[in-house]
């Protein structure tokens, strides 16, 4: 592996056991007893190691939206399923979930970043929702702003199940059925009858 991969391996390491506040560039080094030095050359400071974390992360997150994103066919399916794919993800760079506000406090240039892929993806999403409501699995009432609620709603929601658990119950290895559950909920209620009927066969597959 090389070193800047492994650095990057170490960083998010510490950064998911100790929280992105209480690692230093020092400690990185520490941790793969290297020199300090070592450390700088590949990445000068904190935020940049933080921000080649976070589009690690965007890269794998878009191969799962790829799946989504290249064939509307079975869309609320893929939806439903999607939790499935994205809890690992998440579990992986769970600081960026459990740090969300020393990252927006202390690596302005760092949310920004995030802040404007967040919105990015909204919008895809929202188009997504769109297109269920045309399929006849949403119910035709939302309107534009209640979709993006409900779409604010469930990332806010997504987020909360993490910081809701200890560090012992993170370690659970039987969260993700649970996960799923608790973060498709909150769509049921807009279902249209074909669209509860989707969901319920999806949920009882898996």
């Amino acid at each position: 592996m090389k070193t800047k991969d492994q650095i990057k391996q170490s960083a998010l390491k510490l950064f998911n056991e100790r929280g992105v506040m209480n690692v230093t560039l020092r400690d990185v080094a520490n941790d793969l007893d290297k020199s300090y030095g070592n450390i700088t050359y590949h990445f000068s400071k904190k935020d940049v190691l933080i921000e080649n974390l976070y589009q690690d992360m965007l890269v794998e997150l878009q191969l799962i939206n790829q799946s989504i994103t290249e064939d509307k066919s079975n869309l609320l399916a893929k939806i439903i399923k999607a939790p499935f794919k994205t809890f690992d993800l998440t579990l992986k760079y769970i600081f960026f979930y459990m740090d969300f506000i020393e990252i927006r406090r202390n690596f302005n240039e760092i949310y920004k970043v995030i802040d404007e892929n967040n919105r990015s993806r909204m919008q895809i999403w929202k188009y997504f929702l769109i297109e269920l409501q045309n399929q006849n699995f949403i119910q035709s009432d939302l309107d534009e702003e209640d979709l993006v609620y409900l779409m604010e709603l469930s990332g806010a929601m997504r987020t909360f199940f993490f910081l809701k658990l200890t560090k012992e119950e993170l370690k659970k290895t039987d969260l993700k059925p649970e996960y799923v559950t608790y973060t498709n909920k909150l769509f049921y209620p807009y279902l249209t009858i074909d669209g509860k009927r989707v969901y319920n066969e999806i949920l009882c597959q898996n």
